[in-house]
């Protein structure tokens, strides 16, 4: 394994053992900008747990944190940080959670980590190197029914939710098997990467809820249609449909 993800990885973990410690205790919960985009002191020690470690390791990188903002270095390099993807899930003591790091250049992601600390999974990427959970190779499902395929959902915390049920209406028109909505988007790019699921929609997120996820299902062979009104260049885009082949991706598009 390339350097550089190891020690991404060892942040990664660093970050889920600090999860692991708080997760199922009646945390504080302190909202920043609505009800629904909010942090506790779990969200924060993790993160400073990552951060120390990818300063040691990488001191001259700029680092995008969700909870400290941009912290800047002497390079074209930069890591963006998520301490905690799925905090509803983990203040309800739901286990259904995740720590995301992905380094980028000119908005480009080429390594990605995601750390299931419940499962003391660790999900990793380099471009063009293909996608592994744990030192196995991961590859995309070869379902191509749409009525054996499963859809997952996000979108920002803030919206847009208009054309949520009716694509949903549409999609059990089809017939088609499930559709995820689960909050916690990094673990569902993973189930996509390693074939659990299908075909995945990102309307519009923070930036640290997709890019890591985004290089891995690329890394697993997924295809990633980008949309032309998402925020953002290159990989940086925030909205783009995720499938696994060009006839669920068909069958998902004439449902948007």
């Amino acid at each position: 394994m390339e350097k550089t993800l190891k020690k991404m990885i060892a942040a990664a973990e660093a970050g889920g053992r600090v999860l692991l410690k708080y997760f199922g205790q009646d945390l504080e919960v302190k909202e920043k900008s609505m009800a629904s985009d909010f942090y506790t002191k779990a969200d924060t020690e993790s993160e400073e747990a990552i951060v120390e470690l990818l300063q040691q390791n990488f001191p001259d990188y700029n680092i995008f944190a969700e909870e400290q903002g941009l912290i800047e270095g002497k390079s074209d390099w930069e890591f963006i940080i998520d301490p905690l993807d799925g905090s509803n899930n983990y203040v309800l003591g739901i286990p259904r959670y995740s720590v995301s790091i992905v380094l980028i250049k000119n908005n480009e992601a080429h390594y990605t980590v995601i750390h299931d600390p419940i499962l003391q999974r660790s999900y990793y990427a380099q471009k063009g190197k293909g996608a592994f959970v744990n030192d196995q190779p991961i590859q995309i499902s070869q379902e191509k029914d749409i009525k054996r395929a499963t859809f997952g959902y996000a979108h920002a915390y803030n919206g847009p939710y208009e054309y949520f049920d009716e694509m949903i209406k549409k999609l059990h028109r089809k017939n088609i098997k499930r559709v995820l909505v689960n909050w916690s988007p990094c673990l569902d790019f993973c189930l996509l990467a390693e074939g659990k699921i299908e075909a995945y929609l990102n309307d519009g997120s923070e930036i640290y809820d997709f890019m890591a996820g985004k290089l891995l299902v690329k890394e697993a062979g997924a295809k990633v249609r980008e949309f032309a009104d998402g925020q953002g260049e290159g990989d940086r885009n925030d909205k783009f449909l995720v499938s696994n082949c060009s006839e669920i991706e068909e069958k998902v598009l004439e449902c948007l």
